[in-house]
């Protein structure tokens, strides 16, 4: 909804709780949480009730064929903010000179994204793996691996090739699902026999290790999963796709059908609708978007947010949509610099290029500069100061990054002009 039809709402005849409610929207560049309206704008519980009794009735909130737990609709709000972003980067993806990210038929260009993609998604649970190591799995039978995370990645390898050529249905999640956790669940974990879900509660866990909540109770489990399966072959116009591949991982994750893989059934199911309906590469960025140590913090409290204000799943998809037009810039201008570097004969090493990415993902604060510490920040490892600034040092030399001295700690900048980035 236009800023224009959003103030006409406000003008109609709401109570003033409802009018101070879309004023907070009005003015803040993100959706208000609980807290932020409990503790900054001081609503009472009386008037975060009335609130939600506002969205349930309000056409400015999207109402979802998917309920919870007591019968009440999954809701949103379609922000103009997210719409943009998840449309721009489509259009992005699309748009761009590179073959790496627009050239959907390229079997290379595939494995490498869903390479990648199995590092990060596992990666965001504390499994440790990379690259060269998933290319090896993938050419070794199941007797010939030598641990569990092995086992992980071979499971996540054969789970990309089943929903390369499945459609969605009850029975092929739970295939998937069986695909995910071979060999790798304990006894109390497993599925009776003939069920397609776990027959007892089970926690769900945030990003600290804590039990934050608990999955709806297992005897709704099979209506609410049909709900959603209904839900994933729905005929949908086109921005409806982009948004329902997250209402998908919302909802899954909310619902937490299984006692154990259910964050990595959510992001693979996720995926696996887009390309059914919007194939194309700016999907298989998502884990890698969520695994950076900032955005994964983030990730859990877009969850906890929409859990606690009935499922108002704004939050969530906010969040998606922020990371995933934020990386998607940053692939481009990654390959916008790679590829200018090549050009002039420059080699780079795998470490430069992962340096490159992080000092991309980096927030530009007031000028753009940083240290080595924010840097570190923002990387996924966590190596010694020396190390990190012989990297930064070596994105100096191949002018990706120019410096200056502030006191007696050295800065870094991205070249923006002089590398033509977005």
């Amino acid at each position: 909804m236009t800023i224009e039809k959003m103030q006409q709402s406000v003008d109609k005849a709401y109570s003033k709780t409802i009018n101070k409610f879309w004023n907070i929207i009005d003015d803040s560049d993100k959706y208000p949480s609980l807290a932020l309206l409990r503790y900054k704008y001081l609503f009472k519980e009386s008037e975060l009730n009335e609130i939600y009794d506002f969205k349930i009735s309000s056409k400015d909130f999207d109402k979802l064929n998917l309920l919870d737990e007591v019968g009440e609709p999954l809701l949103y709000y379609l922000s103009e903010k997210a719409i943009l972003n998840l449309v721009g980067s489509y259009d992005l993806i699309m748009e761009t000179e590179y073959e790496e990210l627009n050239d959907i038929t390229n079997e290379d260009y595939i494995n490498g994204f869903i390479f990648s993609e199995i590092e990060n998604s596992l990666a965001i649970e504390g499994v440790r793996s990379t690259r060269k190591k998933i290319e090896k799995i993938k050419k070794l039978n199941y007797s010939d691996l030598k641990d569990q995370n092995e086992i992980i990645v071979k499971n996540m390898l054969e789970a990309y090739d089943f929903i390369q050529s499945n459609k969605i249905s009850e029975k092929s999640i739970f295939e998937l699902y069986q695909i995910l956790s071979k060999d790798c669940l304990k006894s109390d974990e497993l599925l009776l026999d003939g069920n397609y879900y776990r027959h007892d509660i089970v926690h769900i866990v945030g990003a600290n290790g804590a039990k934050v909540d608990s999955g709806v109770k297992h005897t709704s489990l099979s209506k609410m999963m049909k709900s959603l399966v209904d839900y994933i072959n729905a005929d949908k116009e086109d921005h409806e796709h982009l948004f329902a591949s997250h209402i998908i991982h919302y909802y899954l994750v909310y619902l937490h059908p299984y006692f154990d893989y259910n964050g990595r059934m959510a992001r693979v199911l996720s995926l696996w609708y887009s390309l059914n309906n919007i194939p194309s590469f700016g999907l298989f960025i998502i884990s890698e978007a969520i695994n950076n140590k900032n955005n994964k913090r983030h990730y859990y409290q877009a969850i906890k947010n929409s859990r606690s204000t009935h499922n108002d799943i704004t939050y969530f998809i906010e969040y998606m949509s922020n990371i995933i037009i934020s990386h998607t810039i940053m692939y481009i201008n990654f390959y916008n610099i790679t590829y200018g570097l090549l050009d002039k004969g420059e080699k780079v090493t795998n470490a430069q290029k992962n340096a490159i990415k992080t000092a991309l993902i980096i927030p530009k604060i007031e000028i753009g500069y940083f240290d080595w510490k924010v840097f570190k920040s923002y990387d996924n490892d966590n190596f010694n100061k020396a190390y990190y600034l012989r990297l930064l040092n070596d994105l100096v030399k191949l002018k990706v990054l120019s410096t200056k001295m502030n006191k007696n700690a050295k800065l870094f900048i991205l070249n923006y002009k002089k590398l033509d980035l977005i």
